[in-house]
């Protein structure tokens, strides 16, 4: 240390380093000092006053005229990391905060700095912790694939989408891809260790024709599970569409406060098992008086027997369940929204069945995109994707922290 001094508001300590032999790491020849340049970094507050860290770095020159390389810079990354405008201990635990959820706006006035020097050590801090951390995903047996809105750009009638990769037993995020397409997704899960890919006995989906390719392709022998929450959401989207559409034949509008039908239209939504007696009946007079011809009671039947195809324990008898209830939903006499609700039954009835081998589904990864987007509302938006991928990754990948402490960034 050279000196201690107060500048306005904040504490700077000047250090110098000793020079002792330097060689030139490009002749290996000896060098002497070229000059004294002074980089000042920000350090953590001390007893909540601002500290700075005024580094005289040295200036090194090759004494050989014909060096390729004539002047240098001596590094030190436990002082800073190159390109870093934090010292590292100030960077590891800039890194912490904002990982744990803290804006980095946030962090940036308690070290009093500006937004941007707190964002650049977390990016580089995080993405070396994110790729040293390498036992983060050694126990992955299920993974999910689902998609989220990255941005919309003002002007543009589409958002930008990116897809979550997640761990669905553990509830962690792999990686965040900056696309949905085919390539893109089956590029990152091909270029993943042969043992992590062999490791993978259950990929979890929605009804994504994508996603079911990836899975196909990459992972031939993971089993495809599609969502159960999307296969009961499609049951009821189905059995609203009969609904609205006998409402406007019966009264040649739509649903209006006293119509039978438009009063039921939430009772036919809730499971049956959750209805009090009062309340079934309830159901059961509206459906008698909007429904004359049962359209509707039928698709709510259809919905409910598939609310116990997920109750079943057995998968022979699930199994066997969906197949009666898709040859039910085909035959011609059904409403044309039951005949079409069948006929995706049975064009994903293998990968619905899978369901009952592991019980696993892509809640998490559901779960797990409201996490990135917590990430987005405290950051008001991302328009760089590597800076949204890696906070979402810190916030929501766990990742070891106690790795942070060891890791060395040049």
């Amino acid at each position: 240390m050279l000196h201690y001094r107060r500048c306005g508001p904040d504490v700077e300590l000047m250090i110098e380093q000793v020079v002792e032999q330097i060689r030139c790491p490009s002749c290996g020849g000896a060098t002497q000092v070229k000059e004294r340049p002074v980089v000042r970094y920000v350090d953590l507050p001390v007893y909540a006053t601002p500290m700075r860290l005024a580094w005289r770095k040295h200036r090194m020159r090759c004494v050989d005229v014909d060096c390729s390389r004539r002047s240098f810079v001596l590094q030190d990354h436990r002082i800073a990391a190159k390109g870093c405008l934090l010292t590292t201990r100030a960077a590891k635990w800039a890194t912490v905060q904002v990982g744990g959820g803290r804006t980095v706006c946030e962090v940036a006035a308690e070290l009093a700095c500006d937004w941007h020097t707190v964002n650049d050590a977390v990016t580089i801090y995080g993405a070396a912790l994110l790729a040293a951390d390498r036992k983060r995903l050694t126990k992955t047996r299920a993974i999910g694939l689902d998609e989220t809105s990255f941005v919309r750009l003002s002007g543009h009638a589409q958002a930008d989408y990116a897809t979550t990769v997640a761990d669905v037993e553990h509830h962690q995020i792999i990686d965040i891809l900056p696309s949905r397409n085919y390539r893109d997704v089956a590029a990152f899960l091909d270029k993943q260790a042969d043992d992590w890919k062999a490791r993978i006995a259950f990929g979890a989906l929605d009804m994504s024709n994508t996603y079911a390719a990836v899975y196909s392709v990459i992972l031939p022998k993971a089993a495809q599970v599609v969502d159960a929450f999307h296969v009961i959401t499609l049951a009821n989207r189905a059995l609203d569409t009969v609904r609205r559409r006998v409402q406007n034949e019966q009264t040649g509008h739509r649903g209006r406060r006293h119509d039978p039908l438009y009063r039921a239209r939430r009772a036919l939504l809730v499971g049956e098992e959750r209805l009090d007696e009062k309340a079934a009946a309830r159901l059961t007079s509206l459906l008698t008086l909007g429904d004359p011809n049962a359209e509707v009671a039928i698709t709510y039947r259809v919905k409910e027997r598939l609310r116990e195809f997920y109750r079943e324990h057995h998968p022979d008898t699930a199994r066997a369940m969906l197949t009666e209830l898709v040859e039910h939903c085909r035959r011609p006499t059904m409403p044309p929204e039951l005949r079409k609700l069948g006929a995706t039954l049975e064009r994903w009835f293998d990968k619905i069945c899978n369901y009952h081998l592991a019980q696993v589904s892509n809640g998490p990864t559901e779960a797990l995109n409201n996490l990135i987007k917590r990430i987005k509302r405290i950051g008001f938006g991302f328009r760089n994707f590597d800076n949204y991928r890696i906070r979402a990754l810190l916030y929501a990948g766990k990742p070891n922290w106690r790795v942070l402490g060891s890791i060395v960034v040049q």
